[in-house]
């Protein structure tokens, strides 16, 4: 990590006529400003105003509050300025120059870039001039500071090069000028590692270092920097020793300069916990990540750039530990970091940003494989979309989301109130030492009294107290995240006895394949009528996460390739245990799944020859449910639809829902299998579905939007055609009783997909646990134009032919599988995700991607 630090010394300003008023400010009054100015400042005069807030701008302990203050005056007195007379043309640019110092400590590069160009266009063509060559050069070397930051390295060492021109004109009348010729070479430096060309840095910075410390000292704040910044690039050729030697020899000086809780201090301290961590000393990593998070907590804007740094290296540390869940958190942390950058920033074009999405793409991949080795898909499939702008914009559309890069990486509903008793716990050393430097002050000026002396060093006891505390709290806190993940499988097996009784009772032959991820090995355990059979699969489960994810991407993506890892599902999950279905006649199998497993399609399985489906009906068993196995009397009058096909806040409109509820119930033309009421938009309400639930229909189909959010219940709705989103909170609540109901359809985005397999996550679950008999529930999000002929064919089978529920769906798959189709149109998710439409998408129903999406949960009869 590269410090980037202004070590300008600006002027104070002579007045100048002002052209025209100030925009409206209410002039707060700043501590620590220059107070002889403020009177004036106040009626808009702005070279008071400019003058009022020049001695904050290089203050090492602003807050971001005080910043954006300073903006205030700063604009005050740019505004009021007469540009087209040539003083007023360069007081104005002081101005924009300071104004871009600013914007580039708030992480707001686009703002930093737009005020240095107006910096440059009011004195770029006057740069041989003396009196405003200075104003100049700083306007330039401040766009190259926001070029570095947006990753943009190229355009950060040409504007480096500039201002040293710049500079160097009048360096034999001034040599003091040299001091910001080293700033530019710290600045190219800077850039050159972010271009991985790191002893080309080391040199740059070994010149600047001989500038520093011969026109400003040994331990002036520029050597400081520099030191930091040799010290960064030895971390980043992995040369350790004297990357540390580097940084330890810049941390005392910073801390002189700047204070312990400072920028300058932060991004060492981050630098000395990397160089930690790859040296094995993992303890001493995080002591130094610890000790960054009071400047985080005071400066949550300015301090962006070190957020991704810290939490990115505090996730990195539980990761190595094997503690998943705490480096899942800091991952996110980081992410959320990266993205509030993006979002700062997004009146940028594509290409000026381009740079900072590529280098930090690493947060989102990084994330996302710790998220899929835990299971959580849903969760790595949104982080991995944010990583490309256009494919996150239509992934979080259409999950009611506004924008790419104001979005942040879900947090749990307990990892939410983690990260913010994180950031109170990190306030504690602040305040301590806010008295402490207070009362230090007075003593240095020889004011203090003894009494108050007694004070300090009780206050310097306070503070090694207190950040001994907050190390103490956070690790208790870290201790808190911390889940069991295997409790619960020895209730779930241990039912072979109940399991038998219910397959007894089926008038088809039928099994429970059970199966249970446990650290190395995936078990099945297979229920017959009278046998049951073990298998072990000798398989990491963070490897089996890695498949099944690896084959939903590609079934979404309607990839040519989803045969081949649905093969490698096949013969992990299936295989095993096919030999002993084939001898017991099996043609119904109901899947207990655990975890992630829940989500694999085993329809869609692969043999090397032909579909499973084509051999076998499939059921989910939801162990949390108890569920009652009879046949409901068909009645194509007992049914209800709903379904939403107007667009509504963060959501596409679903034309196809429509055609597809005007295909399946009849109306004047006599078309359709069911017969009863339906309810579009805004018929479809709260009121209309709970008077539907009073006398409640035998088959309730729903085709709407659905938002999931993993763990977080109030967050996950069913958008009802009104706009109105219906939490799954409140659809667990009596409101909405689904007692009665033999199937509820829910053709809707993703179902029956939670955040990690965990059944209770699922809409479609939720719905069983309501009274619902049979759930068909969707895995992906599904396509319009494929849904109504699967839909009309399904209930073809249960109400023309009287099969069962399975088989009607399997026969409904099957007659797409075979009978193939165009596979075009929206999707159930937004017409804006168009998944997989790229080269290689394969686009014929016949495709699993189309068929095998929905999956039957509960009483399959």
């Amino acid at each position: 990590m590269r410090l980037l630090v202004f070590l300008f010394a600006f002027l104070c300003l002579t007045a100048a006529a002002r052209a025209e008023e100030a925009a409206p400010f209410d002039f707060p009054h700043l501590p620590g400003a220059a107070q002889e100015f403020y009177e004036t400042a106040k009626t808009g005069e702005p070279t008071a105003a400019f003058n009022y807030v020049l001695p904050l701008i290089n203050q090492p302990d602003l807050t971001d509050f005080e910043r954006r203050r300073i903006i205030g005056y700063l604009r005050v007195a740019y505004d009021g300025y007469d540009v087209d007379d040539p003083t007023g043309a360069h007081y104005a640019a002081m101005a924009a120059g300071l104004l871009t110092n600013v914007y580039s400590a708030l992480a707001e590069h686009g703002q930093a870039l737009a005020w240095a160009n107006a910096c440059i266009g009011l004195i770029g063509d006057r740069w041989e001039e003396r009196a405003v060559n200075l104003t100049l050069g700083a306007c330039v070397e401040t766009a190259a500071v926001a070029f570095n930051e947006l990753s943009n390295y190229a355009q950060a060492i040409e504007y480096a090069g500039l201002a040293r021109q710049v500079y160097r004109l009048f360096i034999e009348q001034e040599p003091e000028r040299e001091f910001y010729v080293a700033n530019t070479l710290m600045l190219e430096a800077n850039a050159l590692d972010g271009l991985k060309r790191h002893r080309e840095a080391i040199g740059l910075n070994e010149d600047a270092l001989e500038i520093y410390e011969r026109v400003a000292g040994p331990e002036s704040e520029g050597v400081a920097n520099i030191t930091a910044n040799i010290g960064a690039s030895y971390w980043y050729l992995k040369e350790l020793e004297p990357a540390r030697a580097w940084s330890m020899r810049a941390l005392p000086l910073i801390d002189k300069h700047w204070g312990p809780h400072s920028y300058g201090a932060s991004v060492v301290r981050v630098n000395l916990g990397l160089i930690a961590f790859d040296m094995g000393r993992e303890e001493e990593a995080m002591r130094r990540a610890v000790e960054v998070l009071p400047y985080i907590a005071s400066n949550p804007s300015s301090s962006l750039n070190n957020q991704r740094w810290t939490f990115e290296l505090m996730r990195n540390i539980f990761a190595a530990r094997g503690q998943r869940e705490k480096a899942i958190l800091f991952g996110k942390m980081a992410v959320n970091a990266q993205q509030e950058i993006r979002a700062l920033n997004q009146g940028l074009s594509d290409e000026d940003t381009e740079g900072l999405r590529a280098e930090w793409s690493r947060l989102y991949r990084d994330l996302a494989d710790l998220m899929i080795e835990e299971g959580r898909f849903s969760e790595a499939q949104a982080v991995l979309n944010m990583e490309k702008e256009q494919e996150a914009f239509e992934f979080l559309q259409r999950d009611g989301e506004a924008d790419l890069r104001e979005t942040v990486a879900l947090l749990t509903d307990a990892e939410t109130s983690d990260a913010e008793k994180l950031a109170a716990l990190a306030l504690k050393p602040v305040e301590a030492r806010a008295a402490w430097e207070a009362l230090s002050a007075r003593l240095d000026a020889g004011e203090g009294t003894a009494e108050e002396e007694d004070q300090l060093f009780l206050l310097e006891d306070a503070i090694a107290e207190a950040e001994a505390a907050f190390e103490a709290e956070v690790g208790a806190f870290l201790a808190d995240v911390e889940e069991t993940r295997r409790a619960g499988f020895a209730a779930r097996f241990d039912a072979t006895g109940a399991y038998q009784a219910i397959l007894e009772a089926r008038e088809r032959p039928s099994a429970i394949l059970q199966l249970a991820m446990l650290e190395d090995a995936t078990h099945l355990f297979l229920t017959l009528p009278g046998a049951t059979v073990h298998e072990q699969v000798e398989i990491p489960r963070e490897e089996m996460h890695r498949k099944v994810f690896n084959a939903l991407q590609a079934i979404e993506a309607r990839s040519p390739e989803a045969e081949v890892h649905l093969r490698g599902l096949y013969e992990l999950l299936f295989a095993p245990v096919r030999e002993a279905l084939e001898v017991a006649g099996t043609e119904v199998l109901m899947i207990n799944a655990d975890g992630v497993l829940r989500y694999v399609p085993f329809a869609a399985l692969h043999d090397g020859e032909r579909y499973l489906v084509e051999d076998y009906a499939f059921a989910l068993y939801v162990a949390a449910v108890q569920t009652q196995f009879a046949r409901a009397p068909r009645a194509p009058d007992s049914a209800a639809g709903f379904g939403v096909t107007q667009a509504h806040e963060g959501f596409s409109a679903l034309p196809g829902v429509a055609a597809e509820i005007e295909s399946l119930f009849t109306a004047s033309d006599g078309e359709g299998v069911l017969a009863g009421q339906t309810m579009l938009d805004g018929a479809f309400d709260t009121r209309a579905l709970r008077r539907t639930l009073r006398n409640p229909p035998e088959l309730l189909h729903i085709a709407s939007h659905f938002a999931l959010r993993p763990g977080q219940d109030d967050d996950s709705f069913l958008l009802l055609g009104d706009g109105t989103r219906l939490p799954l909170s409140e659809l667990r609540t009596s409101k909405f009783r689904m007692t009665g109901v033999d199937l509820l359809t829910l053709s809707a985005c993703q179902t029956a997909r939670g955040g990690d397999g965990s059944e209770i996550d699922g809409f479609g679950a939720a719905a069983l646990m309501g009274g619902a008999s049979a759930v068909l529930a969707s895995l992906w999000p599904v396509a319009d134009a494929a849904t109504p002929v699967l839909m009309g064919d399904f209930y073809a089978g249960l109400y023309e032919r009287g099969e069962d529920k399975a088989e009607a769906l399997r026969r409904a798959q099957i007659a797409m599988l075979r009978g193939g189709g165009e596979g075009q149109g929206a999707n159930r998710a937004a017409s804006a995700l168009n998944a997989g439409t790229g080269a290689g998408a394969v686009d014929d129903f016949a495709h699993p991607y189309f068929w095998s999406a929905f999956v039957l949960m509960g009483n399959w009869l």
